[in-house]
């Protein structure tokens, strides 16, 4: 088993009823959304920034803007269900990509 540390960070009740929404439409714990956000932080962070650049706010919207922005760019005659497709493949990817992040640290803590 690998060695862990704990983060430990204040928030506003505001943030937490947030991450309580997004982990119960994700069907998981706020501990294990909170671990998943914190395992994806290189890509997440960078995606954050360039979107505060691209929108000009320390307040980012990603509900709407991104929603529509794939909207505006799906091929014509896309359906939603082609859309959830698309997505499931997503998800399917990811976990595929965090069981190798997984298995590299695993092979490095070892060769280390």
């Amino acid at each position: 088993m690998s060695k862990t540390e704990l983060v430990s960070v204040r928030v506003t009740p505001e943030i937490i009823k947030s991450l309580d929404e997004v982990a119960l439409r994700q069907g998981i714990s706020r501990s294990g959304l909170i671990r998943d956000l914190l395992e994806n932080c290189h890509s997440l962070y960078r995606f954050l920034l360039s979107e505060r650049e691209r929108q000009r706010t320390d307040k980012i919207t990603l509900d709407g803007n991104l929603s529509q922005w794939v909207l505006e760019h799906t091929p014509p005659g896309m359906t939603s269900e082609q859309l959830r497709f698309i997505r499931d493949v997503l998800d399917h990817a990811a976990d595929k990509m965090s069981e190798q992040e997984k298995d590299k640290a695993g092979g490095d803590l070892r060769n280390g």
